[in-house]
């Protein structure tokens, strides 16, 4: 049986790469029929497929992420659908409780995530990308770390939001505490870091963790790799589905 990739855009080549790299039959789905490879069964509908699938992955603009995804939960295929799964938390509802519905948390893999702990004083997060995504740096970007925010605790309030040369600064609260999340697409300084209380910082992109300016933990995985072996193995984190939900809630309340 194969696994579908719908999107052969910069995510979905990320994805391409990681599976072949797996030695995982595929069969690709994309609109633009130059993206056919050639080397797998390709179409430009996913309604057109006609291979016995396993699994589908999901790296397309979000504006068809749900109706895409609905089409294969109604079948039993599990989903791994790329982030934001939806444009609003009503629209997410409707394919939310299919048991087979998993949302991209690739940063959950890091070695990073294991070292967040709640702070005592502060905590930045400033997340500068190379390139370009769909929506707006808040959606593209600041999702991961609303979705690592969650394992301090689900008590979490936007406050405001505003943009300043490119950067788009996000502040709100986790348990009482304040916090300030900066994003930006295309920045001159690509970086993806958390400071907690100044002491801990945690470098996602190196995936690198430092306390007091020391090298505590260094471990280069392929998140990536991790999270398609989990989602092809079944035991993906089912509370992913629900901290989507929380992050298109959060997201909704800025507006």
């Amino acid at each position: 049986m194969h696994i579908l990739l719908v999107g052969l855009g910069n995510m979905g080549n990320k994805y391409f790469w990681k599976l072949e790299q797996m030695g995982e039959s595929m069969v690709l789905c994309d609109i633009d029929s130059s993206k056919d490879r050639k080397t797998h069964p390709f179409y430009c509908h996913f309604g057109d497929v006609r291979e016995a699938l396993r699994a589908v992955v999901v790296a397309v603009d979000p504006r068809d992420h749900v109706s895409i995804a609905k089409e294969f939960l109604q079948k039993g295929v599990p989903v791994l659908l790329e982030k934001p799964p939806a444009l609003s938390s009503e629209e997410f509802r409707t394919i939310k409780d299919f048991r087979g519905l998993f949302i991209s948390e690739v940063e959950s893999y890091s070695v990073c995530a294991n070292f967040i702990k709640k702070p005592k004083k502060s905590l930045r997060i400033e997340r500068f990308g190379r390139g370009r995504g769909y929506l707006s740096p808040l959606w593209d970007l600041a999702w991961h770390d609303l979705y690592l925010l969650q394992r301090l605790s689900p008590n979490i309030e936007l406050k405001g939001l505003d943009v300043e040369d490119g950067v788009w600064v996000l502040k709100g609260i986790v348990e009482d505490l304040s916090f300030t999340l900066k994003v930006a697409w295309e920045h001159p300084q690509p970086r993806r870091m958390w400071w907690i209380d100044e002491d801990l910082l945690l470098d996602f992109g190196e995936e690198k963790v430092y306390e007091k300016g020391k090298l505590l933990k260094e471990d280069r995985r392929d998140k990536l790799r991790l999270m398609l072996e989990d989602f092809l193995k079944g035991c993906f984190d089912s509370k992913g589905v629900e901290r989507a939900y929380t992050n298109l809630k959060l997201l909704e309340s800025l507006s």
